[in-house]
């Protein structure tokens, strides 16, 4: 799968979020061969405070191109970025933490790929 700054893609999710789409803005680079996609989703869910489910955009979503090509259902041509994108990629390049990202495929949620990776580093920290 070849992924390209400016695709759109759908992904695999619920019927709920059949207009959500995953837009790439940058593809990363990193010494070591690791490649980050750099992208916005439009339509994810997001429990609100009150416990409703809300559709909100996420300006700024860092996953492995691993993660993006399981996450990816088919592509629907190209996409517009939102306007914190641009921002959001620069603050995320100038992390003094270090350039994090997401290994987990996005399933319509960011609530649920927190989860996901959080379970993934649990059980990275239990091997033997």
């Amino acid at each position: 799968m070849t992924f390209e700054a400016g695709q759109q893609w759908a992904y695999a999710s619920s019927s709920d979020l059949a207009h959500s789409r995953i837009v790439i803005g940058a593809i990363v680079e990193f010494d070591g061969g690791a490649v980050i996609t750099c992208c916005a989703v439009t339509g994810a869910l997001q429990k609100a405070a009150d416990g409703a489910v809300e559709h909100v955009d996420i300006p700024f979503l860092p996953i492995a191109r691993e993660a993006l090509a399981r996450s990816v259902t088919q592509l629907d041509g190209f996409g517009t970025l939102p306007d914190a994108f641009a921002v959001e990629l620069e603050n995320w390049r100038l992390d003094p933490r270090g350039a994090s990202y997401f290994t987990v495929p996005f399933e319509g949620s960011l609530e649920r790929m927190i989860a996901l990776q959080m379970a993934v580093l649990i059980d990275k920290d239990r091997e033997p």
